[in-house]
């Protein structure tokens, strides 16, 4: 565990990006950087080998995190708009408390860069599909389930975005697209995030902030999003704004690297699953697989890091709110077309790709 001042971390590391990350440069092979993941158990030596164009855009990336600075000791004006809603047997959850801790960081971030929900929300935590639906019955929210097959698997926005349901067995026991949820697994006891893969104990404690972004985007901007807005764009700035406000929530813990490479490297195969080039994840379909959760956090953090920061990706979410066409409102926040962004992104993530493992 880490346990030297944030301060001191944060100078360090935007100077060498080492602190936590063990770095050793392979001519012509990448840069092997290793880490010492926060949560759950994992590997003597958790490592990724990562291009030089990689390695520069997390330094950067940690600069733009570090200059988001420390939260404050009040209440998030946002929190105030927050009907909670929790089952019994979640109160006591090791893991919906490190959520929420994380939640209110990021809840500090979205309001600092002008993403403020006021309109009334619901945040529904259960370990039962009963208490869900009977929770949003009572609020006149009911959602179409098709896709998951009728049930509540994890996280998820719904009715107008104004409510956030958080199933925590789910989290506690789904690990493959293959898994399924059972009865018996609602009273099963919730795993001891200690005793828990690394990869899952972060993935766990990052639902609620990565459905919260959804919410926080939909209401700065009246509920408007552009139809065109590609699924990659939507789900890859949500997976990077919850992984900023879980560095910001636990600065002994953790560092940007340590979220880079836990999150996005280490946690999906994605360099064999998700082959397709990234526009191919612009729309809502089968083919995704969750490939625009990976690649899109990936295409964000760059967009973030190498191409003018968070203000400038919330230029253009309102640009693109007020007229409804995502493409134009890239073209015109970075002088680039999307086609273009999303050939960049194909170069560069190819490149990580076909690195060899560490």
């Amino acid at each position: 565990m880490k346990v030297h001042a944030a301060s001191r971390r944060r100078s360090y590391l935007v100077a060498a990006l080492v602190a936590v990350a063990a770095v050793s440069f392979v001519p012509d092979r990448g840069v092997v950087v290793r880490v010492d993941p926060a949560f759950g158990v994992h590997p003597p030596v958790v490592a990724v080998r990562m291009t030089r164009d990689e390695r520069r855009t997390v330094v950067m990336m940690t600069q733009e995190t570090t200059r988001l600075g420390v939260s404050s000791l009040r209440v998030p004006d946002t929190a105030k708009s927050v009907t909670w809603r929790i089952e019994p047997s979640a109160l006591d959850s090791r893991t919906l408390a490190l959520s929420r801790q994380v939640l209110a960081r990021l809840q500090f971030l979205l309001e600092d860069l002008g993403l403020v929900r006021v309109a009334p929300t619901y945040i529904v935590v259960a370990r039962s599909q009963a208490f869900i639906n009977e929770v949003l019955e009572s609020i006149d929210c009911f959602p179409n389930l098709v896709r998951t097959g009728g049930v509540h698997l994890m996280g998820a926005t719904l009715c107008n975005r104004r409510v956030v349901v958080i199933n925590l067995t789910g989290y506690f026991f789904l690990r493959s697209a293959g898994d399924r949820l059972t009865s018996a697994l609602e009273s099963a006891p919730e795993p001891d995030i200690r005793r828990l893969d690394y990869r899952i104990a972060d993935r766990n404690i990052s639902g609620l902030a990565h459905e919260w972004v959804h919410i926080a985007r939909a209401s700065a901007n009246d509920g408007r999003v552009a139809a065109d807005e590609p699924a990659w764009v939507r789900e890859g700035f949500a997976e990077l704004l919850a992984g900023v406000a879980r560095v910001l929530t636990f600065p002994a813990r953790m560092d940007y690297v340590d979220f880079h490479v836990v999150r996005l490297r280490k946690f999906a195969d994605w360099r064999r699953t998700c082959a397709e080039p990234l526009r191919r994840y612009r729309d809502d379909s089968d083919l995704l697989a969750g490939c625009e959760y990976y690649l899109g956090a990936l295409a964000m953090e760059y967009l973030v890091a190498r191409m003018g920061g968070l203000a400038k990706v919330i230029t253009l979410f309102r640009r693109s709110a007020e007229t409804l066409d995502f493409s134009t409102s890239f073209f015109v926040t970075y002088g680039m077309t999307l086609d273009n962004f999303e050939r960049r992104m194909d170069v560069y993530l190819g490149d990580i790709a076909t690195l060899p493992e560490p």
